[in-house]
């Protein structure tokens, strides 16, 4: 009797420790696990994770690009640089080698043979080039009419997202795209000057950016969740991240100097489609379809403006005003047609330089410069899902 009530109690004991090792156990699940207490189950059985391939293809609308600082030499700088050159004639005797003279000496033919009442920048040059700024109503040379730009048609990059449905029967999706790597997009010139002719930079690689993309989708899919497939309808938002943007060498070219480009974030929203297939109980393939346009506003700072005969920018002025800084080439390489040496058509680069002396600087200035651009996202999404 005595060895049998022993043998109860060891059995007890066992059972005990058997109980007490399941409860450790079931705790150390717990404590390891990512979700609350009694709410793993609920919330894992609702969660996926999808690997895919997301392509964007991209439609561009532009604003013309407009003078922040205002023109890069305005009116009266060159009335200022005219009367310098008037000074400087003034101020030399036409037998006179010095620099200046040979330089800016602006006496015509008339005054070289006594008509000292005569000289070039104000008689031929600034009667040609200011009543034309102002037939034109502009202020100064600044960015011409016209200048647009547009993105490459279209980038891709990989994609992970991950999933949750918000209801029991499986019909609300949220779905966040939670690592990708950023597109690298290129942007080209686009646009015409006044008479309908491309400009300089139409077509021409004149920047690139990188873009983060961040997108959720909510959407209601149709069907069970034991539908082998199931279409879906939804909306998508987006918060696009611009960063790393460099301007091209041409590009720096035809601005007159170093070009910094910052591009403000942006948030946008559209309609999507997709379509799930099952493959088993845990696996799917996924094929998704959505457009959000983004409006975006660039920033472009030039630095160290340089801008003279041969310049690229000058030939997309306005025709009036291009002709007549043509004109002015004309006139001024004509000054001394008989010593070609002495005078070349370079009536802008020596307007410019005393534009420059004026101002007791080595270059023309900083501008700044910005741009209106929409660009219309078509984005395609082909992933692979697996249920956690």
């Amino acid at each position: 009797m005595k060895e049998s009530s022993m043998a109860r109690t060891a059995s007890a004991i066992v059972v005990a420790v058997a109980a007490l090792g399941s409860s450790f156990a079931a705790q150390a699940q717990i404590a390891n696990s990512i979700f609350p207490a009694g709410m793993e189950s609920k919330v894992r059985d609702r969660l996926f994770m999808r690997l895919g391939y997301t392509s964007s293809f991209m439609k561009t609308k532009s604003e013309d690009a407009r003078d922040i600082t205002g023109p890069v030499v305005t009116k009266q700088q060159l009335l200022d640089a005219f009367a310098l050159g008037n000074t400087i004639t003034v101020a030399c005797d036409q037998l006179t080698n010095t620099p200046d003279c040979l330089r800016y000496n602006a006496l015509d033919v008339d005054a070289f043979f006594g008509d000292t009442s005569s000289y070039f920048y104000l008689n031929t040059a600034s009667a040609v080039l200011i009543p034309t700024l102002d037939q034109l109503n502009l202020a100064g040379i600044g960015t011409p009419q016209g200048i647009k730009a547009k993105t490459q048609s279209s980038a891709g990059t990989p994609t992970i997202s991950l999933g949750f449905w918000l209801d029991e029967e499986r019909k609300w999706l949220l779905e966040g795209f939670v690592l990708a790597a950023p597109l690298s997009v290129k942007i080209y010139g686009d646009g015409v000057r006044a008479d309908g002719t491309p400009n300089s930079i139409n077509g021409r690689h004149i920047a690139t950016t990188k873009l983060l993309p961040p997108l959720v989708i909510g959407s209601y899919n149709f069907g069970d969740q034991r539908s082998i497939v199931r279409p879906y309808i939804g909306i998508g938002a987006m918060y696009a991240i611009f960063f790393d943007a460099r301007s091209t060498p041409f590009f720096d070219e035809y601005q007159g100097g170093k070009t910094t480009i910052t591009t403000k974030n942006t948030f946008g929203f559209g309609p999507f489609v997709g379509l799930q297939s099952a493959i088993n109980e845990d696996w799917h393939v996924n094929v998704s379809v959505g457009q959000i346009a983004l409006t975006s506003k660039s920033r472009l700072v030039t630095s160290g403006t340089q801008i003279g005969n041969g310049s690229q920018v000058l030939s997309d002025l306005n025709p009036l005003l291009a002709s007549a800084i043509s004109d002015g080439d004309i006139q001024w390489a004509g000054t001394f047609g008989a010593s070609p040496n002495i005078r070349d058509n370079q009536f802008t680069t020596v307007v410019m330089e005393l534009v420059k002396r004026n101002k007791g600087t080595n270059d023309l200035g900083t501008f700044v410069r910005e741009q209106k651009m929409k660009i219309t996202n078509t984005i395609v999404t082909l992933s692979v899902g697996r249920s956690f």
